[in-house]
């Protein structure tokens, strides 16, 4: 036992047992060191972080001086979703979202509104009530009121028209009301055919019917109709119309 301890005193102050030591000191440093500094520190431990902003219904400036005063960056997803709450144009969805803690330096992806879903409303001229109905509730719009009018050949109970009038552009849910014949004239009067006509020479026509000349949209034609004359009119021609109604025009380019 004696000359064990003696053996293990010798070895204890030997240079190689002093080395050794020094050695496994070192690498439990640097174990530890690894474990809890340089790794957390490759995983973003030590990164700052902050918490992200609201940007919901901002416009476009607004939420990207907010991110960048925050320490985030920013990018657009190149379509944007349609919403009957947030007005086109401004922040509808953000990820991450509102409140949430994220690294500084982070990327936030932001989605704008298209405002409400516009549709065109369907040329419904000739269809039955139902038919009519059926149409407007596949486009997304509510039928409105059921106005009787009168047409020169379009028979009873069958669509003349719709107000606002088939083409025109209108939001998804708007009413829209269904002009339906009922061979009812008294107190109308028939809106004649100006197709092919200068449009200098329809103003005194409409004077003498009562009507009013509405909007005025000029169309190319290739049919070789005469630059600014009637191609086409909304009401249509055959309709009774009540003095004072509008007539939209389509002239030739």
């Amino acid at each position: 036992m004696n000359k064990i301890k003696s053996l293990w005193s010798k070895i204890r102050h030997t240079a190689f047992f002093k080395a050794f030591v020094i050695w496994i000191f070192v690498v439990i440093v640097l174990v530890f060191a690894v474990d809890k500094l340089l790794m957390p520190a490759f995983a973003g431990a030590f990164a700052s972080t902050g918490q992200v902003p609201n940007l919901e219904g901002l416009s476009e400036q607004e939420a990207e001086s907010a991110l960048t005063a925050a320490g985030f960056k920013y990018e657009w997803n190149v379509e944007g979703r349609y919403s009957t709450q947030v007005p086109a144009g401004k922040v509808l969805v953000q990820m991450p979202k509102a409140g949430r803690t994220a690294k500084i330096g982070r990327t936030v992806r932001l989605t704008k509104s298209l405002g409400l879903r516009k549709v065109i409303i369907p040329d419904l001229r000739g269809k039955s009530q139902k038919q009519a109905s059926i149409s407007l509730s596949r486009a997304g719009l509510v039928q409105g009121d059921v106005i009787k009018g009168a047409h020169a050949s379009i028979p009873r109970g069958v669509v003349i028209r719709t107000e606002p009038i088939a083409g025109d552009t209108v939001r998804i849910g708007d009413t829209v009301n269904v002009v339906i014949s009922a061979g009812v004239t008294t107190g109308r009067i028939l809106l004649p055919n100006f197709e092919g006509i200068l449009m200098d020479e329809v103003y005194p026509r409409m004077d003498r019917l009562g009507f009013k000349v509405g909007s005025i949209r000029r169309q190319k034609n290739d049919e070789g109709a005469r630059p600014g004359s009637v191609i086409e009119t909304s009401p249509k021609y055959g309709d009774y119309l009540k003095p004072g109604s509008r007539v939209d025009f389509i002239i030739a380019d």
